[in-house]
């Protein structure tokens, strides 16, 4: 594992690479390795400890009250995990993080954490604009989940791929992805996507989308 990786994460961005040695010794840390399959942490655990994911990539997904599993977002390293609730009053984890491929995890002490902020202020900076930038990915993510059928959430899906002058979208995700990010099934999504084209609000070609009528896909969502 090449510890390395953890001054690329956004969270350690600036810290001088002649201040790193000192940074890494004032944190009570430890790096664990993961299978594909293994579980970092689980939805409702207490977070006491900072994850930072340095190798490999991790599945956040929730369970809602009805027990159907909803994917929220796949986690790539060098990034870090939840760690708006290392500092909050609830601070239960909200989301299951599970290995998709080889992990390797840097896991810092709450404390440690606290301390290190005091002394370097970048990594102070970078964890409040970390937090505020993951506020804003929520509350997207809320938005999108406010749509209770398939069709309002495609549509709210390919719009905010799309920037107002754009009308090409290339779609990030398969459509396999796509429904378990929805969390429906695929030929429930494939139903609802040539739908839209059958009424001439979009056209599709594989995962390239073309919006032809951007108003009618606006008012579809009223």
């Amino acid at each position: 594992m090449d510890i390395a990786r953890l001054f690329d994460c956004p969270l350690c961005l600036g810290i001088p690479e002649r201040e790193r040695e000192q940074f890494l010794e004032g944190l009570d840390y430890s790096v664990k390795s993961y299978m594909k399959g293994d579980v970092v942490f689980r939805q409702g655990d207490v977070c006491r400890f900072l994850y930072i994911l340095l190798e490999g990539e991790v599945e956040a997904e929730m369970t809602d009250d009805s027990g159907a599993m909803l994917r929220i977002e796949t986690i790539r390293a060098p990034r870090a995990l939840a760690p708006a609730f290392l500092f909050a009053e609830d601070n239960h984890f909200p989301v299951t993080a599970t290995v998709l491929e080889k992990a390797d995890v840097f896991i810092a002490a709450k404390e440690s954490v606290f301390r290190q902020m005091g002394r370097y202020e970048s990594f102070l900076r970078n964890f409040l604009s970390v937090n505020a930038n993951r506020t804003t990915f929520l509350t997207g993510r809320l938005q999108f989940l406010s749509f209770k059928t398939i069709r309002g959430k495609l549509i709210h899906y390919i719009l905010e791929l799309a920037s107002p002058d754009k009308k090409k979208v290339l779609l990030e995700k398969s459509q396999q992805e796509l429904a378990e990010y929805f969390g429906v099934t695929r030929p429930a999504l494939a139903k609802v996507l040539y739908e839209l084209a059958d009424e001439g609000m979009i056209s599709v070609n594989r995962r390239e989308i073309i919006i032809l009528d951007r108003e009618k896909m606006r008012g579809a969502l009223n």
